[in-house]
C-alpha cells in the first residue's frame, strides 16, 4: 500500500460524552464508636526495661 499524504488519515471518532455529572454520595449518619469495657492492666505484666538491654548508637569511625 502506498502512502500518499494527500489523502487524509481517517480521524478517530471522538469520546462519547458520559451520562453527566456523577451526583456525590450523601453522607449518612456516622454511627458513634460504642465504649466498651476497657480492660485495666494487671500489676506485674507490665515488662520493665531492664538495664543495658537498649542498643547504644555506636558512632561510626570517620
Amino acid at each position: 500500500m502506498i502512502y500518499t499524504p494527500d489523502i487524509p488519515l481517517p480521524m478517530p471518532e471522538p469520546p462519547s460524552p458520559g451520562p453527566g455529572p456523577i451526583p456525590e454520595p450523601i453522607p449518612g449518619p456516622v454511627p458513634e464508636p460504642i465504649p466498651g469495657p476497657v480492660p485495666e492492666p494487671v500489676p506485674g505484666t507490665i515488662p520493665q526495661t531492664v538495664p543495658g538491654t537498649i542498643p547504644q548508637t555506636i558512632p561510626e569511625p570517620v
